[in-house]
């Protein structure tokens, strides 16, 4: 009976144990006051398809300190910590960092090298085998840069020095490869394996270390792996197309939008026959953008008599800032927008990877001019507009 009774309240120290150690706790150290009151997010990325990422929750950032604190149910998984865009467009100073979740408690320190983690079987493994050579290799890299600093401060250097400056900050960073795929290959056939291996492009492996590694992985990652790669032919055949067909002497391509008032209008409402129409791609969070508009409103109030017309089509994402863009900088010509920015259709069938971006159509609808600026926009629109009084 005595040993019955051992063994029953070993097993319930055992149940205790196993329910305490299905908890995964993140405590992070900052060590500055810059980001406190401030949400950081922990995101699951997709391990295929990084659009697919889900936010699992969010923390607030108090005395440089945040906390994350969830059940373990099922295999480990990576994690993205990350802060949400400052403004749409750019980003705090905080780095974006990787950890696992998994069984335990995790310590998470950001160094002026990158980030520490200490803590748990997973990302204990993944600090001292990888994000520790990363630091070392940082810690390289910053003598490098400042011996190469150290060197312009009395004179430049020339293609040659600059050259071989960088061949050697490349080489450091080479010599993550071989422990990132020995680590990947650990885990090759986990979700936490196949996060790493995808991480990098395929011509980041030797063929033959892609191919066997490949062949290790779950079959739904290899399936989304081969979609992914059709889908990324799809883009860049449609990418080239649209080079082609947006050259000049083109007819422009035609696309859907709202206007501020919400309304679906075409870009060909505000395309008329016999006018020149200038399309800038902009967006209120562009600071070269804004700043081209004083050009720009010049180049109305000077033209808009002999036949110019302005429409702009803005890369926004959030209605309010758009429009409380237009009203500040009080621009007068017709404002139009998907306010779907980088992700929507309009970008890719221009062949846009920059903005701001001008196309001016002629008096026929054809493209006659692609991304000019300043004085050579303004001369290629007096020639178009000479050309039509003729």
């Amino acid at each position: 009976m005595k040993y019955i009774v051992i063994n029953i309240f070993m097993l319930c120290v055992c149940l205790s144990s196993c329910r305490q150690a299905s908890v995964f706790k993140l405590e992070a150290d900052v060590h500055t006051n810059e980001y406190d009151s401030l949400y950081i997010y922990m995101i699951r990325p997709d391990v295929i398809f990084r659009e697919n990422d889900q936010k699992l929750d969010s923390a607030l950032i108090r005395n440089g300190r945040f906390s994350f604190e969830c059940q373990v149910n099922g295999e480990p998984f990576v994690v993205k910590l990350a802060l949400p865009p400052k403004d749409d467009h750019f980003m705090y100073g905080l780095p974006e960092c990787n950890c696992i979740v998994e069984t335990g408690e995790i310590k998470l320190d950001y160094t002026s090298l990158g980030v520490r983690l200490e803590g748990g079987m997973l990302n204990q493994q993944y600090d001292d085998r990888l994000l520790a050579l990363n630091r070392e290799i940082k810690k390289r890299n910053n003598v490098l840069v400042a011996e190469r600093d150290s060197v312009e401060k009395s004179r430049t250097l020339n293609p040659e020095e600059m050259s071989a400056f960088n061949q050697r900050i490349g080489a450091l960073y080479n010599e993550l490869k071989p422990a990132h795929v020995r680590f990947v290959s650990d885990y090759i056939g986990t979700e936490v394996g196949a996060f790493f291996f995808f991480f990098y492009p395929e011509n980041y492996y030797p063929a033959d270390t892609y191919a066997n590694l490949l062949a290790l992985v779950g079959e739904n990652y290899r399936r989304k792996a081969e979609l992914k790669k059709e889908k990324d032919k799809e883009a860049v055949e449609h990418w080239r197309e649209s080079v082609e067909l947006t050259e000049i002497g083109n007819v422009y391509r035609d696309f859907i939008c709202r206007d501020l008032a919400g309304k679906e209008v075409k870009l060909s409402d505000y395309v008329h026959p016999g006018h020149v129409t200038m399309v800038d791609f902009w967006a209120s969070w562009c600071v070269p953008c804004v700043q081209e508009l004083s050009f720009l409103k010049s180049l109305y109030q000077t033209y808009h008599g002999q036949g110019l017309d302005i429409v702009s089509v803005s890369l926004d994402t959030k209605r309010s800032a758009w429009e409380a863009a237009v009203k500040k900088h009080q621009i007068p010509w017709p404002q139009i927008s998907d306010l779907k920015g980088w992700h929507g259709t309009i970008t890719k069938d221009y062949a846009i990877s920059a903005i701001p971006f001008i196309i001016v159509i002629d008096q026929k609808g054809k493209i006659a001019v692609r991304n000019l600026h300043d004085y050579k926009l303004e001369n290629a629109i007096k020639k178009l507009l000479a050309a039509k009084n003729k």
